[in-house]
């Protein structure tokens, strides 16, 4: 039994694993029902159970099949025009799938620097905390969101997203190295927008033609503000945006 904000609750069916975090998620966006990379969201989320569990086997009671299932059974019992569904996996096996209404980003956001260094894990840890915490203390400064920058100046990426910078006329992005998180709009821009991963600096941020936060949910979303200095409203960040999200809905369910 668990007491739950005072009540008691028999047969709560919170494992120990749910409980204590011990698990991965993944996020992704719903376009009028229709999920996008839901294969390589998927495919990431294995990743992490088995490095969680130490294995190459995944948890016992883990199937891809049934997983499936539920995000359909999710996805058919909301009709938004735009969702966020969560797939939380933990390593005894058990797996929770929520879904709600998304509404999308509409503006840049404000941005100011913190001295940390990303966990660099290859996936989405269920434990959290660190990351929501840099962002709570970003809102508490009067910003929307957090950079991480590690002791040797190397920028990675946001609290919960991954960046992009136009420098030079180049759009790049932290590698992997810096401990950012390989992402699955990320990869996609990699792999189809020209997006290069090189060594960034906090003086690269600064002269940079445009900064962007991405992920599945923001898609491309503009950084207009970094640590109190305003960053340039760029044609051709407008440009990529419109261009990944057209490429984006031809290639939803995948």
């Amino acid at each position: 039994m668990i007491i739950l904000n005072g009540e008691l609750h028999e047969g709560s069916g919170l494992s120990d694993a749910i409980l204590l975090g011990d698990g991965a998620f993944e996020t992704l966006r719903s376009y009028e029902g229709k999920l996008f990379a839901l294969t390589k969201h998927l495919d990431r989320l294995e990743l992490g159970l088995r490095q969680i569990s130490h294995s190459d086997l995944l948890p016992k009671g883990y199937e891809r099949g049934a997983v499936c299932s539920a995000i359909e059974k999710a996805l058919k019992s909301e009709s938004f025009k735009d969702g966020a569904l969560r797939v939380s996996a933990f390593a005894d096996g058990d797996v929770v799938v929520s879904y709600k209404e998304y509404s999308p980003p509409t503006g840049g956001i404000r941005c100011l620097t913190l001295p940390e260094r990303s966990d660099g894990l290859q996936f989405k840890t269920a434990s959290y905390s660190m990351r929501l915490q840099a962002r709570r203390y970003a809102l508490s400064k009067g910003f929307d969101d957090a950079v991480f920058v590690g002791w040797d100046d190397e920028v990675s990426e946001l609290s919960t997203s991954n960046l992009i910078a136009l420098v030079d006329g180049k759009w790049i992005t932290p590698r992997l190295e810096s401990g950012a998180l390989p992402g699955i709009t990320r990869g996609e821009l990699i792999s189809h927008f020209g997006v290069s991963e090189v060594l960034i600096t906090r003086n690269d941020l600064g002269s940079a033609q445009a900064v962007a936060a991405i992920s599945s949910l923001r898609e491309i979303q503009s950084i207009k503000e970094i640590d109190g200095k305003s960053s340039p409203n760029s044609d051709a960040l407008r440009e990529l945006q419109e261009s990944f999200h057209s490429w984006l809905l031809g290639n939803l369910a995948l």
